[in-house]
């Protein structure tokens, strides 16, 4: 039996809810899982562990104290990220944090590459986490960042908690 559409009765209605983007919702969705797998990793082991890793990137302007600060509040970030864009929670701005955090990641191992430092740990997942080469790790989070560009302009579909305190969610 066909549905029909109230909002014009001659026309049946889609399958789909009206308004989904399966490619926003599918890159926001894989944006934030990694986020939030990265930032348990990290969040698990001690603070200093992670320092040590941010410290071999040898950048100028991340002192050690600064580094142990990034070691305590980066796993929180991106938990707090990567739920929202899970969950579709102010998606817009999720996406535009996210995508500028893996700018930065990738700004680093550009930097690293670029001086020839070999990094014993890329520290994406912390330190008893995955361990890509930084090539690997570079080519993955310039991937997630065109995923975080396609939430940005596409993951604010229905299945998301933005839509449902807009009430638009049907």
């Amino acid at each position: 039996m066909d549905r029909q559409n109230p909002k014009n009765p001659g026309k049946v209605k889609d399958a789909a809810p009206s308004g989904t983007d399966w490619l926003g919702l599918a890159a926001r969705v894989a944006v934030g899982l990694v986020l939030v797998v990265s930032g348990t990793m990290k969040s698990a082991s001690p603070p200093e562990e992670f320092a040590m890793i941010i410290g071999y990137y040898n950048l100028s302007f991340v002192s050690p104290d600064f580094a142990l600060s990034l070691a305590f509040f980066l796993p929180w970030f991106e938990l707090l990220l990567g739920y929202a864009l899970i969950t579709g929670y102010f998606t817009r701005h999720a996406s535009v944090a996210a995508a500028a955090l893996l700018a930065c990641f990738c700004g680093a191992l550009l930097s690293v590459k670029a001086r020839g430092i070999e990094l014993p740990n890329c520290g994406c997942f912390g330190v008893r986490g995955f361990h890509p080469s930084p090539t690997v790790t570079l080519c993955m989070d310039l991937c997630l960042l065109v995923a975080a560009y396609l939430a940005f302009t596409r993951g604010r579909t229905s299945p998301s908690l933005d839509n449902w305190a807009e009430g638009s969610y049907t």
